[in-house]
């Protein structure tokens, strides 16, 4: 008898060192919650999934609450810390990110487009339209807020959007077929692109999961499926929505340039072959002296017609809206969003004068990133504290223009306006920057 128990000890103690084992590996995997997972299928492989969900109650909603969804509990006024302050407004970051994944991949699908376009373009081929195959779906984004926070292990101080982006643009696959075919004796050319996401498994694949971080991925991704997390607290997000008009809530007084064209001439830069704040101010003038207009999503490229469709068919409510204005004012010009006038000066090759999309270390990020970005780097401050440095950025929330000097601003401001200048007193800016990916230097 005591020959039994002493026996049954042994498999119980060898059993706990087995399942301590597999939960620390776990803890290593996911984190905390990762470990949490482990020991609820330690403790009743037939009530495991029961155990999980206790786990998820009292763990991972809490997280989920605190990761994505920060102001419903814990407003910025009401933080108690400057760490916790910090730490929810990295938190609502991220939150308004995963609320805005199709937008941005939307964004990722425009470069590929335009790239595209302008590459058969260069080789004499006129593109009549252009068709996207993509989908995603509410249940989508899930499965990548899940994958994507366990890739992370719930660590807000790695998890920045910057690495999140990445992380959203490398499970992206693209095939692009170029059809050919006749309409009214013409040949008609439409660009049709596929996209694809990596499937869950493959993408878990490739960020090298192992058993114990699939598990916990699959909790988040079943906690964010039954609670309908997202649909109920989208409206917490809408401020941070993408604006399509441009910032349409200025009255005052704003200045178009006198003259119509297309032409970037470097010429009168003082570093071509640099990206510096000078030239930025100098090339956000031009796009001002030649009235380049205004459409989401673009750059400075030429806008199209089949470029414009393939806009159009992207955004049919944000873009498609202005469709009638844009066709009558922008069409086969150049054409830019805020955000987009500072990028295309930093893809822009000032030898060939194209716009390459993702080039020389300028990242696709919006406004209000791009502000963070330079706060976080010790670049920005508020309006009282702004140099008079040509070049650098002026930012409100949503929005953001090009200082140009002598207390004026050139700014892509809306679909109704384009590029246009005014002057920085009294157009509402709430701070200053520098733009972390271009040199600083004095003008003259």
């Amino acid at each position: 008898m005591q020959d039994n128990q002493r026996q049954h000890s042994g498999i119980d103690t060898a059993r706990r060192i087995v399942s301590a084992a597999r939960i620390a590996k776990a803890a290593a995997a996911g984190g905390v919650h990762g470990a949490a997972v482990a020991a609820a299928k330690e403790a009743a492989p037939f009530l495991a999934k029961l155990a999980i969900w206790v786990l998820v109650a009292l763990i991972a909603l809490p997280m989920l609450i605190f990761a994505y969804l920060p102001n419903i509990f814990f407003g910025f006024s009401s933080s108690g810390t400057a760490s916790v302050a910090r730490m929810t407004g990295q938190a609502m970051t991220l939150g308004g990110f995963y609320m805005d994944l199709e937008d941005f991949e939307n964004t990722q699908i425009d470069a590929i487009v335009t790239i595209l376009i302008q590459q058969y373009e260069e080789e004499g081929i006129e593109i009549d339209g252009v068709e996207i195959n993509s989908d995603f779906d509410e249940d989508d984004l899930r499965r990548f807020i899940a994958i994507s926070s366990v890739a992370y292990q719930q660590d807000l101080e790695v998890m920045t959007t910057e690495a999140v982006l990445s992380l959203a643009t490398s499970r992206l696959r693209y095939e692009p077929t170029l059809n050919i075919f006749e309409f009214g004796g013409l040949l008609k050319r439409t660009l049709v692109i596929k996209i694809d996401h990596l499937d869950p498994e493959t993408f878990m694949d490739q960020l090298s999961f192992e058993e114990d971080a699939r598990t916990w991925a699959g909790a988040l991704y079943e906690v964010l499926t039954e609670s309908n997390a997202l649909e109920e607290y989208a409206e917490y997000y809408a401020p941070y929505r993408p604006n399509y008009s441009g910032d349409t809530g200025y009255t005052g007084d704003y200045e178009h340039g006198g003259s119509y064209g297309d032409t970037i001439d470097t010429s009168g830069f003082v570093s071509p072959s640099t990206k510096n704040n000078v030239d930025l101010a100098a090339y956000a003038m031009q796009a001002w002296e030649n009235n380049w207009g205004y459409c989401w999503g673009t750059y400075g490229n030429v806008l199209t017609e089949a470029l414009f469709n393939y806009k159009l068919q992207q955004y049919p409510e944000g873009v498609g809206k202005y469709e009638d204005f844009i066709r009558a004012n922008w069409l086969s010009r150049r054409t830019a969003d805020c955000i987009g006038l500072i990028k295309g000066y930093g893809w822009l090759d000032a030898a060939s004068g194209s716009i390459n999309y993702g080039t020389n270390g300028m990242p696709d990020v919006g406004a209000d990133r791009m502000y963070a970005n330079a706060q976080k780097a010790g670049m920005a401050g508020t309006m009282d504290t702004m140099p008079e440095l040509v070049g650098i950025a002026l930012w409100k929330q949503g929005h953001i223009g090009v200082y140009v000097g002598n207390g004026y601003a050139v700014e892509a401001m809306g679909t109704k306006y384009g590029v246009v200048r005014t002057e920085v007193a009294g157009r509402g800016w709430q701070g200053w920057c520098r733009i972390p990916y271009i040199e600083y230097r004095e003008a003259g």
